[in-house]
């Protein structure tokens, strides 16, 4: 079902079908309402185990991917919206959480239940409203559709409600400090081993492991490894010196680029393996990345990072950053092969009071967060 066609059943019933929305049904959405990911899902899966009371419902368009969730958690969680049927039951939840856009579009929905965007990572790019590449159309179907919606936005500090609030062009007191359910696992014991060998049941030994998550880019595919120097031979007589393993994940549209990379030690861990990986972050001893905001999720680990921006220029005029890139990013910043092989196996920890700075920042919430979430929110339907 097209958006248009979304928008006009849901006023239509949302108006005359005389639904009345239950306060303990609370449904949960995320990225184009077909992906299982994000805040929503961690907050889904708390609500499923902790909360009897509530009934979580979770929308998942992609019909495979629901059946699939079905079969793991119940069928009776799961639900459409590109029926009459479906949007139906979407509206008869008192309480909608989102990561990404709404389980189903119109005006003036706030007004029957609390809709609460629990948003997907920190601003680090600018984001919706602030976005330089949003049309005027957009903008103005943006602030109707979603910003006019939202009982309140959640972040992560109080040193991003101003950035939060111009974002999505909503007062101050609509961005809450209550932090990402998808860190809590960052909070608790992650077996490394456990994970990793039921995604590759075929790795070698190893002591050390590297996630490496390079951002998207819409002008072209990401260069993953940029240095004039590169040598294929010479970063896996690396990894096997060290006894170390590298997993890539890149964007699903870019898979095809690692296939020259990979190999014993250097393996693609994508959305097959693991649609969504915050949870399991603490299991990586390093990151590297470029400009995605997944580094900041990781900074609650306080492990080490490293950053291979090597075309910010063109990337940044592009999108535009909320931040000074180097001074949020606290890690080395390799130019050359071998320096970034010395990035990778330091001798010292030169940057952890850098990491320490940013992420109090950054991550203001350091413990996890969901049952907080849901209290506070229980208090609201009271």
């Amino acid at each position: 079902m097209g958006k248009a066609k979304n928008l006009l059943f849901t006023a239509c019933l949302e108006h005359f079908g005389q639904i009345r929305p239950d306060s303990h049904i609370w449904l949960f959405s995320s990225t184009d309402n077909s992906h299982y990911n994000y805040n929503s899902r961690y907050l889904f899966e708390y609500v499923k185990e902790n909360l009897p009371e509530i009934t979580p419902l979770f929308v998942i368009n992609d019909p495979e991917l629901r059946n699939s969730l079905s079969s793991k958690y119940g069928k009776q969680h799961f639900i459409e919206t590109e029926s009459i049927q479906g949007i139906r039951q979407a509206l008869s939840a008192g309480v909608w959480f989102t990561s990404a856009g709404l389980p189903a579009y119109g005006t003036g929905l706030h007004k029957k239940r609390l809709i609460i965007n629990l948003w997907h990572g920190v601003p680090l790019k600018k984001i919706a409203l602030l976005d330089p590449n949003l049309k005027k159309a957009a903008r103005i179907y943006f602030k109707k559709i979603f910003s006019e919606n939202y009982t309140c936005i959640l972040t992560t500090s109080h040193e991003l409600i101003p950035l939060m609030a111009r974002s999505f062009a909503v007062s101050e007191d609509k961005i809450k400090v209550w932090g990402q359910p998808r860190n809590d696992g960052l909070f608790q014991k992650n077996d490394c081993r456990e994970i990793l060998g039921q995604l590759f049941p075929d790795l070698p030994e190893y002591t050390k492991t590297v996630l490496y998550a390079p951002t998207f880019r819409d002008y072209g595919q990401v260069q993953l490894f940029p240095f004039k120097d590169f040598d294929q031979e010479q970063l896996e007589a690396f990894l096997e010196e060290k006894n170390m393993l590298l997993f890539i994940r890149t964007h699903v549209a870019e898979q095809g680029s690692t296939a020259p990379y990979l190999g014993k030690r250097i393996r693609f861990l994508g959305n097959e393996q693991a649609e969504d990986v915050t949870g399991i972050l603490n299991i990586f001893d390093c990151l590297i990345t470029d400009y995605s905001s997944i580094y900041i999720d990781y900074l609650l680990t306080d492990k080490p990072m490293v950053f291979l921006p090597y075309d910010r220029q063109q990337y940044l005029d592009g999108r535009g950053m909320n931040f000074d890139y180097d001074d949020v990013t606290p890690g080395p910043k390799p130019e050359t092969f071998n320096d970034f092989l010395d990035a990778l196996s330091p001798k010292e920890d030169f940057w952890k009071s850098e990491r320490t700075r940013v992420n109090r920042l950054f991550n203001e919430i350091q413990h996890p967060c969901a049952a907080d979430i849901c209290n506070k929110v229980l208090k609201m339907i009271r």
